[in-house]
């Protein structure tokens, strides 16, 4: 049984000697590895082999890696999991979903400036508004997608990509965009400069993946792992409001597909 798994195990990566994690780094690249170091630790331990923290040059590139089976294991968000599987023969295969205090769903918030004037979300009419990645689930998809809905998209003044949610934050703070679409839980963090004006609507949260080369067994493996009580509080290390994680299925990003593909038809090119 022990030669079957070192078997299994050299069919993910031939030619690696260290396999690899990869992630979408929302923040700062050093912050998000201190994030998911406990949780490639477990998993490193759990099939008995090291893993190495990677991440791409921005959300592009990082997607394409994903994309291309470049990562044994990984943490990536919702619209970057549905882009990297379309139209991809290497499919990722979800082990577990983040599970939180929201029952493993999140959603982004419309921000301004405190003080601002913009009270609402329509009085954006003839503003400037900042996003982060345009592949980004809760810095573009999410807020543009309310946008649209309120007939707004082609009556803003000017729009801005910037990376990250912490910079459209600090964006937004500076004055140099009138509002800017990010996740509630950065909104939060700058609560003491910002007035969150509108939610989006739940959406789930990220997935811990594994690239097709991973055998199902692997899979099955760390996902009965993370599963298991003693791996819930490693979830509190990527995100304080998760609670542990769940179990999740393609299915469950179905309806953020359509929402993407309405914002964007071009956008799981």
């Amino acid at each position: 049984m022990k030669t079957l798994f070192l078997i299994l195990l050299l069919n993910i990566s031939i030619f690696a000697q260290t396999f690899s994690f990869g992630a979408i780094s929302t923040v700062d690249k050093s912050i998000m590895k201190k994030k998911l170091t406990p949780l490639i630790a477990y998993i490193s331990k759990t099939i008995n082999h090291p893993l190495k923290f990677k991440t791409g040059f921005d959300y592009s590139s990082t997607i394409e890696k994903f994309k291309n089976g470049d990562y044994d294991f990984g943490f990536i968000g919702p619209a970057p999991f549905i882009i990297a599987n379309n139209n991809s023969k290497k499919t990722l295969q979800i082990i577990v979903g983040l599970n939180t205090k929201t029952n493993g769903y999140f959603h982004s918030a419309i921000i301004v400036k405190k003080g601002s004037n913009i009270k609402s979300i329509e009085d954006l009419k003839g503003k400037s508004f900042a996003f982060g990645s345009p592949k980004s689930t809760l810095s573009y998809f999410m807020p543009m997608y309310l946008l649209k809905k309120n007939n707004l998209d082609t009556k803003l003044s000017n729009i801005v990509f910037l990376g990250k949610h912490d910079r459209v934050a600090k964006y937004v703070i500076m004055g140099k965009a009138d509002a800017g679409g990010i996740k509630e839980s950065v909104a939060k963090k700058y609560s003491k400069y910002i007035t969150i004006i509108a939610k989006t609507q739940d959406v789930p949260d990220f997935v811990v993946v594994a690239s097709a080369n991973v055998p199902k067994e692997i899979v099955e493996k760390v996902r009965v792992a993370l599963l298991k009580p003693e791996a819930q509080k490693l979830a509190k290390f990527i995100k304080p409001s998760a609670t542990g994680f769940i179990k999740r299925t393609v299915k469950d990003y179905s309806n953020l597909k359509k929402i993407m593909l309405h914002v964007n038809p071009n956008s799981l090119k």
